[in-house]
């Protein structure tokens, strides 16, 4: 079982690195809020919902992270970064009223073929390329959804570039 992991885990990371467009436009979006006087809202659902002291208050957090609470407090300079396990409803009407109100975002989130319209319309969107669980049980059942990791290799890749973007010393 612990071939079949690490071999799905890299398959995942490969289809997230073919990605790597998409990151970079997401990391130069996020990266106009530090440049400018804005700030990056932090929005999460799912059980990413569990990380959000981390990616506003930890080691690795981005300049000028800042929880989300509400959508009056995001200005035009502001960005909001939305990560969620998948994409249902709630996150949907979530997205919709960012857009209703006019704000930049980035979306991180399982691809929903439901859904395949109106994610194809975000532009700024991230697929984390692990909808399901991967592991095999005796039984025939599957376990582990490796999505957390997945949002953890985008999320540090989006830190590195931003970075990378608004540190004068490289």
């Amino acid at each position: 079982m612990d071939k079949i992991l690490k071999t799905q885990l890299v398959n995942i990371y490969n289809h997230i690195d073919a990605q790597s467009e998409e990151i970079e436009m997401a990391a130069r979006l996020l990266a106009q809020a530090i440049h400018s006087e804005g700030e990056i809202f932090m929005k999460t659902f799912h059980d990413i919902k569990g990380m959000e002291k981390y990616l506003t208050e930890g080691t690795l957090s981005l300049p000028k992270a800042k929880q989300f609470d509400d959508i009056s407090r995001v200005e035009t300079p502001d960005r909001v970064l939305v990560a969620a396990g998948m994409f249902d409803e709630e996150v949907k009407t979530f997205i919709e009223s960012l857009e209703s109100a006019g704000v930049e975002f980035a979306l991180i989130c399982n691809f929903n073929k439901h859904e395949s319209e109106k994610l194809n319309q975000i532009h700024h969107y991230i697929d984390l390329s692990s909808p399901r669980p991967l592991i095999p049980t005796p039984n025939f059942d599957k376990i582990v959804n490796p999505y957390m990791s997945a949002f953890l290799y985008i999320y540090n890749h989006l830190y590195v570039l931003i970075d990378e973007m608004t540190n004068e010393d490289y």
